[in-house]
């Protein structure tokens, strides 16, 4: 009878454990990565989740041909983390744009969707006061 009692013990910790482990991977699951092009409101900027975590940016619009190419990954809340892997353009802008946002430069971002309009804010990483200054805010779907 004690054998039983402990065996049935063992089963109900083993199960528990499966249960627990259940719930933590389901907790760091990453949220939906985001997609869609957009213009910040009242400017130029555009940013657009191309691939499957890429995301360029576009600090003029479509009036200049420059990309800021990021690989970026979605996390909880809404964080994005994102690191320069690339700038496209023509060779002479390219190379003022890494000045200020050189390639491996890594940061993130919040990043927060309802309906058509979306809003960047709390941009955080070592150098990246340009960036912040230039992309926080609202932004509409295009």
């Amino acid at each position: 009878m004690l054998l039983n009692t402990w065996k049935c013990g063992a089963v109900l910790a083993c199960a528990a454990m499966v249960l627990a482990g259940l719930s933590v991977a389901a907790d760091d699951k990453a949220e939906a990565a985001p997609s869609g092009v957009w213009v910040q409101t009242g400017g130029e900027h555009k940013i657009e989740f191309a691939d499957k975590g890429v995301m360029k940016i576009h600090p003029h619009g479509d009036k200049v041909q420059l990309a800021i190419v990021c690989k970026c990954t979605a996390g909880k809340d809404g964080v994005v983390k994102a690191k320069v892997t690339e700038i496209e353009g023509k060779e002479d802008v390219k190379n003022k744009v890494k000045e200020v946002v050189p390639v491996g430069l890594e940061f993130s971002f919040k990043w927060q969707v309802k309906d058509d309009k979306a809003m960047l804010d709390d941009l955080k990483g070592d150098k990246t006061e340009v960036l912040k200054s230039h992309l926080e805010g609202k932004y509409d779907k295009k």
